[in-house]
This record gives structure tokens, C-alpha cells and sequence, in this order.
């Protein structure tokens, strides 16, 4: 009787375990070649049939190449690289050829790459951040290709709650600041800044050297914050009214200064620091645009249980110590109509209008402030707003929608660069095309710096052109400024959607510039 007839089949996993580890037996011992041959004329070697070989593709013989003399010649560097050489010996056959020193060969083959794949990743992809928005648009999207388990769909009920409270806290925290801008300031009988005492060392002939009061800065001796000449001026006012008879030699003898600002370019540079923080915001939101835009119209899931196909996952296990949630894959998908739409209208235009929102009021924050120290220290406390965000992802989302977002894959809204499969003639050839393009190629402008530059200006310009006016002398200077009607308090909170509609219902004039004799 054959007695191997009975044996059992080792399992799949087994297989592929032997496979991947080169084991030949079924308790995983090492395959003795000896003991193969002794046994190979018995029966019980002939009942397991042998595995099978994987047919070796046909090679396409070369003609053999011969020198002048008959012999054969050498082969080439072609003919030797990607043979079983080392591949530092195939750069050195490279260099060599190229005439080329070997360290330079390297440098432009490292360059070459560089070339090819890094400078492409500037507009190939968009990446889903770590904040309660791109939480609310992938955690939806994992509950729909897994049929709505419970606990998806819990967290995908948490992230829209929670975008709902980032919505609270950044709407509540800039309507505050422009209560405090368009209500609270009006009952100080504060006016608005614009450029007053701008360029002192000009004075007093300069543009800007006539203050609130209607004096002459003279020098920046006279300038002071608005808390501090308001107080001064109120006490000259008081002993005025107090001795209308000494009105003229008051006048002469008190001098409380004049409301200004300290430096005219510090303030200009910390909007320009202040927008450059903002502007992270604003590329999260074109990311999110671009992958609502380019999602193919489907429901094609957004994870998979994906194994290696090269090994065993039990060996990539041991090997890369990895845990069986690393072989969970998640990836954007598709995106129906309806899911654009939600999406579009409820997580991106909201998130857009409180970016606007919060660089319209936190750029005219910066330009009411006069002191230097004040305007620095206003920048840090300004950019927290729009960091709520990642602030409430951070401390109340859920572990396992954190590792979600940490491990999901960008959308390539471009096709990856070919650098990939270039060999190293490959990629040197692609580093001397580089050096031969135009200066000028519009591949090479900056767009984001030249963009933040841009709205910079804009938002300071919208602030001229909402608050001030030019003076006889080209200067900018405060609008006149109207109190508030008896008893009106609110602060209209659609004024800070819509620029049109005015956030409070104004008065009479309460403060107008004039120049004094």
C-alpha cells in the first residue's frame, strides 16, 4: 500500500509561508538534497508529484559580436548593466562611459530624480488634513461603502456635531471683534486709524501729519495710544469747562498729544505674517474643492482589506512589524451627486465664508492697532481662530477617526510623474533637459507667495476703502464717524456674511476731521 497516499495537504497559508520563507518540508525544516536523492526510487516520493516550475521566458538570442581580429569583443555598458552586477558597479560602468566622475554621475543621476518626482508633487495631489471638516466628508463616505454599521455611523453623527461647534465657537469669537470694532469703539468716541501719524519724520509738512485732534504731530514726541491722549485730552476738556475764561492759555500750556500710529510698516509686515498664517486654511479648502470636483460620481468604497502579493502576511508581519489594521487600506473612492452637493454646501462654502470672514476682521483688528508691541502680539492671537479646528479634532474626535485621516491616501488630480521607472541614463538625461528650459518658464512661478502678497493688499485696500478718505494734504484719514441711535446695542450678525447690509443702524456724527489753524 502507498502509504503518502494518505498524508494530508499542507494549507494555503502553509504554502505560502514555505514559499515566501524558501521551506521545503511540511514542519518548515530546510530541504536536504541528499536525503531527496536517496529516496528519489521510492514509491512514496513518486506519489507526491513535484511542484511546478515557472516557465522561464524565452530570451531573444544576441548575434554574437566579434573584434577586427576574429576573437569576441567585450561587452558593452549597455550589455552589463541590469546583469548580475552590483549596482555600484553599474553606475561606475556609467560614469565611466560617460566620462564622468563617479561622485558627479551620482550627484546628477540624485538630481535627475529630484527633478522628476519632487518638483511634480506641487500640483499632482490634495491631501485631506486632520480637522473636523475633512473628518465630516470621509467618515460619511466610510459608513456608505460599508452598508451603515453602528459605529460608523456614530462617528460620522460625532464629526458633523462637531463641525457644528467649530461653526459656533469661530462664528461666536469673530462677531465678538466686530462688536467690538462697530459698537463698542463708537461709545469711546473712537475714530478709525487709517494712516494718522504715519511718516512723523516727515512732519510737519508730511502728508499724514495732522492728527484727530486737528494739531500738527510735529514730531512722534506727541504721539500716543487712544486710550492714553483720550484720557489726556479729557482732562484738558474738564479744567476747560471748568475755567471758560483760561480757555486760550490752556490751550497753549496742555498739550495732550495726538492719536496715531507707532510704526506705519510694522503694522503692514504683521498683516502680511498674519495672512500668510490664514493661508494654510484656504489651500485646505481648495483641496477640498478639487477632490469634491475630480471624485469620480460613484459609490466606489473608500477602504479595502488588502494582502501582499509578494509574501505571506503573516511574514510582512514579522518582518516590517506591522498589526493586521495596517493591512486595512483607506483610500478616496467615489462620491455620488448628493454626497457632492452636501458636501459643497454644508462643510466647504460655510468653511470658506469664515476664512473670508476671519481675514477681513482680523486685517482690520491689525490696522486699528497702534503700538507696535500690541500689533505683534495681536498676530499670535489672532491666528488661533482658525485653528479651532484641529483644535476640537485633536482633543474630542474619536481614536479610530484619527487613524482614519492619518492613513488615508491623497487624490491624484494629475498623473505621477514617470521618474519612477527612469533608469539612471533616464534620469541624468532628464536633469540636462532641465538645464537647457527658459528662465522664464511659467512652471517656475511662485503662486502661492505671489497669492499671498495678492490678498494681502486686497484685504488692506478694502479696509482703506471702507473706513477712510484722502485729507488736503494726500493722506489718509478716518471717515466721519457716526454714533449709535438711542438705545441700539445690536450688532447685526448677517452684516458678517453679507458686506452690504450694515451692522448697526448709525446716527448723528459724533466726530469729523478738520485741520486747526
Amino acid at each position: 500500500s502507498r502509504r503518502g497516499a494518505g498524508r494530508s495537504r499542507p494549507s494555503a497559508g502553509h504554502r505560502d509561508m514555505m514559499a515566501v520563507g524558501g521551506l521545503g518540508g511540511h514542519d518548515g525544516a530546510p530541504r536536504d538534497d541528499r536525503a531527496g536523492r536517496v529516496a528519489s526510487g521510492s514509491r512514496q516520493a513518486a506519489a507526491v508529484p513535484p511542484p511546478e516550475q515557472p516557465e522561464t521566458p524565452a530570451v531573444e538570442a544576441r548575434p554574437s559580436r566579434t573584434s577586427s581580429s576574429g576573437s569576441p569583443a567585450a561587452p558593452t555598458v549597455e550589455e552589463r548593466v541590469g546583469s548580475e552586477h552590483d549596482f555600484q558597479e553599474d553606475m561606475e560602468l556609467l560614469a565611466k562611459e560617460q566620462g564622468v566622475p563617479l561622485e558627479k554621475y551620482s550627484a546628477q543621476v540624485a538630481a535627475g530624480k529630484v527633478v522628476s518626482l519632487l518638483m511634480a508633487k506641487e500640483q499632482g495631489e490634495c491631501c485631506l488634513l486632520s480637522s473636523v471638516y475633512d473628518a465630516a466628508i470621509v467618515m460619511p463616505q466610510i459608513c456608505r461603502s460599508t452598508d451603515g454599521p453602528r459605529s460608523f455611523l456614530h462617528l460620522s453623527i460625532r464629526s458633523y456635531v462637531f463641525v457644528l461647534m467649530n461653526f459656533f465657537l469661530q462664528v461666536f469669537v469673530l462677531y465678538m471683534i466686530g462688536e467690538e470694532e462697530d459698537v463698542m469703539d463708537k461709545f469711546a468716541g473712537q475714530m478709525h486709524l487709517c494712516d494718522f501719524g504715519a511718516g512723523v519724520q516727515d512732519c510737519p509738512d508730511g502728508p499724514n501729519c495732522i492728527g484727530p485732534a486737528g494739531t500738527n504731530y510735529m514730531d512722534a514726541g506727541r504721539i500716543y495710544s487712544y486710550s492714553t491722549w483720550s484720557a489726556r485730552h479729557y482732562v484738558r476738556e474738564s479744567i476747560m469747562s471748568l475755567f471758560p475764561n483760561r480757555t486760550h492759555d490752556l490751550y497753549s500750556a496742555v498739550d495732550p498729544g495726538e492719536y496715531g500710529v507707532e510704526s506705519y510698516w510694522v503694522r503692514y509686515i504683521c498683516v502680511f505674517i498674519f495672512m500668510m498664517s490664514v493661508m494654510s486654511d484656504l489651500r485646505s479648502t481648495i483641496d477640498m474643492c478639487y477632490i469634491v470636483y475630480y471624485l469620480p460620481s460613484n459609490d466606489e468604497p473608500w477602504l479595502e482589506y488588502k494582502l501582499p502579493e509578494w509574501a505571506h502576511k503573516d511574514h510582512v508581519r514579522d518582518v516590517f512589524g506591522l498589526d493586521e489594521i495596517d493591512f486595512v487600506k483607506f483610500k478616496m473612492g467615489g462620491m455620488t451627486i448628493f454626497w457632492k452637493i452636501i458636501n459643497s454646501v454644508f462643510i466647504i462654502l460655510p468653511k470658506f465664508a469664515i476664512w473670508r470672514l476671519c481675514a477681513k476682521n482680523g486685517v482690520c483688528f491689525l490696522m486699528e492697532t497702534a503700538g507696535i508691541q500690541d500689533v505683534i502680539v495681536n498676530v499670535t492671537a489672532l491666528s488661533f481662530i482658525l485653528n479651532l479646528d484641529e483644535m476640537i479634532f485633536q482633543l474630542f474626535t474619536h481614536k479610530g477617526v484619527q487613524h482614519i485621516l492619518s492613513r488615508i491616501e491623497p487624490l491624484q488630480v494629475r498623473e505621477p510623474p514617470a521618474g519612477e521607472d527612469h533608469s539612471m541614463e533616464e534620469a541624468r538625461a532628464c536633469l540636462l533637459k532641465d538645464q537647457t528650459r527658459s528662465f522664464w518658464d511659467l512652471s517656475f512661478f511662485p503662486t502661492r507667495p505671489v497669492v499671498t502678497f495678492f490678498l494681502t493688499g486686497l484685504f488692506i485696500a478694502e479696509y482703506y476703502t471702507k473706513f477712510c478718505m484722502r485729507n488736503s494734504r494726500g493722506g489718509f484719514v478716518s471717515k466721519p464717524e457716526h454714533g449709535l441711535e438711542p438705545g441700539q446695542m445690536l450688532y447685526n450678525p448677517l452684516s458678517l456674511i453679507f458686506p452690504w447690509v450694515p451692522a448697526i443702524a448709525e446716527g448723528e456724527v459724533y466726530w469729523e476731521f478738520h485741520e486747526r489753524p
